[in-house]
């Protein structure tokens, strides 16, 4: 526990007993009228289920309300729903009628909403522009279990939704999935929660374990297409069980790795295939080929400085990875899940088949229209990828066994 005090001023305070939880756990509420310029800064917003991202239009809107640029003047208190925080205690300072300790631990307890709100005014603070007479209303719960802050908060955001990523980082819930990748060069490069740094996000990666779920889409019957086209039924999925992600963990940065190699090597191993054929390839130029932009692209999952021109779009690699799953199956000794012939059969697998994937997904382009979402929707596209990637593993197993 990392306690800390934090001092709020404030000429108007109320306290409140919870009538519900007030002789249970001793839950109060605290109201504060406090200054703007008096809000004291580096309050933590670890019990805050996303991180403030003051870009969005309605935080603009609010910024212009702070500074009095629109709007009646000192009226920002009567627009706003101000600031909620969960602290340990509340107590009036000795000495000063108008000044009041705040404990917290800063590791759980702080913002629980109006992070945005806070963020904006600590900006503005020390500047000239921010007036003199203005005002936020600051709640203080204490005595609030700890096991309650993600259900409070879910219920306390929704002005502007949560995320339900957010709410599930703030419960604990991708705790042993961070822990099973910290040590990895690419962790830094995964935002955990709303408006957090990265340039994926744990949804993502829960979206490509969901994948290889053997579990829930153990052949063809069924397929994992949820994992492309809503990729908030995966996350659902984890929510409810985790059981089958957490037998993953072995081949987890086996399936990144995976995800990024077969994203940026299908146009080079397409054109490998068309040239043994004696054809042109042009895997480059297909329209489920995403062109870089302003600059190359650069894997996060590879571990590689190189760099690419092109990559598969989502809705043509999604139903590529899903039909390695094929590959996963059940340690009977530890129940977790293994590589059947290890990791490298699966990359010589891909390599071996990337061609005739690659020129599959470009059929079932032109059958839909070269419509790149309807790719990923496609049951049948998916079905037909699936029994190649076993077909291949089939003849592999018979020739060893032969």
């Amino acid at each position: 526990m990392t306690t800390e005090t934090f001092v709020l001023r404030a000429k108007f305070a109320r306290r409140l007993p919870d009538p519900n939880f007030g002789k249970e756990h001793g839950l109060e509420h605290h109201i504060f009228l406090v200054n703007a310029r008096d809000m004291p800064k580096d309050l933590p917003l670890e019990a805050n289920a996303r991180r403030p991202n003051t870009r969005k239009q309605v935080y603009r809107e609010v910024r212009q309300s702070l500074l009095d640029e629109s709007g009646e003047p000192g009226s920002f208190h009567l627009k706003n729903k101000g600031i909620v925080v969960v602290a340990t205690s509340v107590a009036q300072k000795p000495g000063e009628a108008d000044a009041y300790n705040i404990k917290l631990d800063r590791t759980s307890q702080g913002i629980l909403d109006g992070g945005h709100t806070y963020k904006l005014i600590i900006d503005a603070q020390g500047t000239e522009e921010l007036p003199e007479d203005q005002y936020v209303f600051v709640q203080v719960r204490t005595g609030v279990p700890a096991t309650w802050v993600p259900d409070i908060s879910r219920g306390l955001n929704t002005s502007v939704q949560v995320q339900d990523m957010s709410l599930d980082h703030l419960a604990g819930k991708f705790a042993w999935l961070k822990e099973a990748l910290k040590g990895e060069d690419f962790y830094s490069h995964i935002a955990w929660s709303e408006n957090d740094p990265g340039e994926v996000t744990a949804r993502d990666v829960i979206a490509l374990m969901y994948l290889f779920n053997t579990k829930q889409f153990p052949g063809s019957e069924t397929h994992p297409i949820a994992g492309y086209e809503k990729k908030s039924e995966a996350l659902r999925l984890f929510e409810q069980d985790d059981a089958p992600f957490r037998q993953m963990k072995p081949i987890l940065t086996d399936i990144l790795y995976l995800h990024d190699w077969m994203a940026y090597s299908a146009p080079h191993f397409y054109n490998k295939g068309a040239a043994k054929l004696g054809m042109k390839g042009q895997g480059g130029k297909m329209t489920f080929v995403k062109k870089a932009a302003s600059k190359p692209f650069k894997p996060v999952f590879m571990g590689t400085t190189e760099t690419f021109e092109g990559r598969l779009e989502d809705a043509a690699l999604y139903p590529m990875l899903a039909a390695f799953r094929v590959f996963v199956e059940q340690d009977p000794m530890t129940g977790s899940m293994r590589w059947k012939g290890g990791f490298n059969t699966v990359k010589k697998a891909w390599e071996d088949l990337a061609y005739e994937l690659v020129k599959a997904t470009h059929n079932t382009s032109i059958e839909v229209g070269r419509a790149k979402n309807a790719i990923g929707k496609s049951r049948l596209h998916w079905d037909g990828l699936y029994q190649k990637v076993e077909n291949y593993k089939l003849k592999k197993l018979s020739l060893k066994m032969a």
